[in-house]
């Protein structure tokens, strides 16, 4: 683990600082350039950008609330809620309030939230923020294990999982499938950015078993059942999108 990843004079600069801050650069350059291709105005674009930036802030850490217990309210007091350097916060909270911030400001500006080029944009920029987590020991990485894949944590004498590097993987794959979806005419006017939070969610899901969340009911954790949640949403919608597109099919049949 390396908290400090290095040091400018006095200053030092913190890896979980550094690569979060990073992650929202990368995802945002994803963006513009997603935009870009898709045609969206400078204006539009920076608009759902700083909706979303406000949204993700408020959601990460509302939600933290929800997630470790009223002690994070003492985080919601402070003027550096949207400053992404500080903690703590929620990618779950973080992911579900940008969305909501897109959408409720592509609306108020007369428009459809599209908003599918957040969807690589978002999977990118994890891929690179998790790991500060890791590289910054947060919350012990993960839960012990045996396997060849484990690292050593600070302060234990055995290795763990290293939970924050199977969450960087995964979202640097899933950029690549949903780079790969994106001009899909299935995948268009919001549907690649709902399979992109969907596609997370269920990843989430499984690697909650490994990581050091508290469980809350039915042996799972208070994410695990966020997640859930989520997806069933999520194939709710898809169930009724799949049934409207189907059915002029059976009526000009």
């Amino acid at each position: 683990m390396r908290p400090v990843l290095f040091e400018v004079g006095d200053l030092k600069i913190y890896s979980h600082s550094f690569f979060l801050v990073l992650g929202l650069l990368v995802g945002l350059a994803v963006l513009l350039w997603e935009a870009r291709r898709r045609g969206w105005s400078r204006n539009y674009t920076a608009l759902i950008a700083v909706a979303a930036f406000v949204g993700g802030s408020l959601g990460a850490r509302l939600s933290m609330i929800l997630f470790v217990g009223p002690s994070a309210i003492e985080t919601l007091s402070q003027y550096a809620i949207f400053d992404p350097r500080l903690g703590p916060g929620s990618i779950l909270g973080g992911v579900a309030g940008g969305y909501i911030g897109g959408y409720v400001a592509s609306h108020l500006a007369g428009q459809r939230c599209t908003c599918d080029a957040f969807a690589p944009a978002m999977a990118l920029g994890m891929a690179v923020g998790r790991l500060g987590d890791y590289f910054s020991g947060e919350d012990g990485i993960g839960k012990p294990t045996t396997l060849p894949v484990g690292v050593q944590a600070p302060g234990v004498d055995y290795l763990v999982h290293p939970a924050p590097l199977y969450d960087s993987a995964f979202n640097l794959v899933w950029f690549g499938a949903l780079l790969a979806l994106r001009d899909r005419p299935a995948f268009q006017d919001g549907r690649l950015l709902k399979l992109g939070i969907g596609g997370y969610a269920v990843f989430r899901f499984f690697v909650e078993f490994v990581r050091n969340n508290d469980v809350l009911w039915l042996g799972l954790t208070a994410q695990q059942i966020a997640c859930l949640l989520a997806v069933a949403g999520l194939l709710a919608y898809f169930a009724v999108y799949s049934r409207r597109r189907a059915a002029p099919t059976a009526i000009a049949s």
